[in-house]
């Protein structure tokens, strides 16, 4: 088509029309360029950026989530908090494996070597239900972060494209209002914008 215009002035014997000719045919091919830039650059910026895939990346390995949300500042923290978690887990776990056995294998009223101090006999139970409580409460704390995790990576995907303006306001000042029997009223208006 743009061959057959180029053509077609080329033949018209009118400098003028010529020009206005070319002009406008430089002016329909911009035009149609830039509409197909603009389209193409649209469906560049629009991707899918799915709260389901954030979710599942996070369920699979703690921290993907994060990475595909690219919040990556948060990924130190979630395996920071986890491995806090996970020594807890594991200290707890030895201490009390450890007062257990020096409770069933002991004999009442002969104290009980572990980790180089001796415990009576009758204070064993409380050592072994101590680190027993906090083993468990330590899990809990891992799973929390787990779970956090997962949930943290759902909501940031589904805010990724969540536009805040630097329009929004919130103005709050004293106000007369008029009641239906002529009276007036002093209260307090709101007015938030967009």
């Amino acid at each position: 088509m743009l061959l057959s215009l180029i053509q077609l002035v080329r033949s018209l014997k009118h400098l003028g029309t010529c020009l206005a000719l070319s002009g406008s045919c430089l002016l329909h091919c911009t035009v149609m360029h830039a509409q197909d830039r603009d389209t193409a650059f649209v469906q560049q910026e629009v991707h899918d950026h799915s709260p389901r895939k954030a979710t599942l990346y996070s369920v699979l390995l703690p921290g993907l989530g994060q990475v595909y949300n690219q919040k990556y500042w948060k990924v130190p923290i979630i395996y920071g908090a986890g491995g806090a978690f996970a020594y807890f887990v594991g200290f707890n776990q030895v201490k009390y494996k450890k007062f257990r056995d020096a409770y069933v294998n002991g004999e009442p009223g002969t104290p009980a070597l572990i980790d180089g101090q001796y415990y009576d006999y009758e204070i064993l139970p409380r050592g072994r239900d101590y680190y027993r409580r906090y083993r468990d409460l330590s899990a809990l704390g891992f799973g929390a972060i787990y779970l956090l995790n997962i949930v943290d990576a759902m909501i940031d995907a589904s805010f990724f494209y969540y536009d805040v303006s630097d329009d929004l306001s919130l103005q709050i000042q004293p106000v007369i209002l008029e009641n239906s029997d002529m009276t007036a009223t002093l209260g307090v208006g709101i007015r938030i914008g967009f």
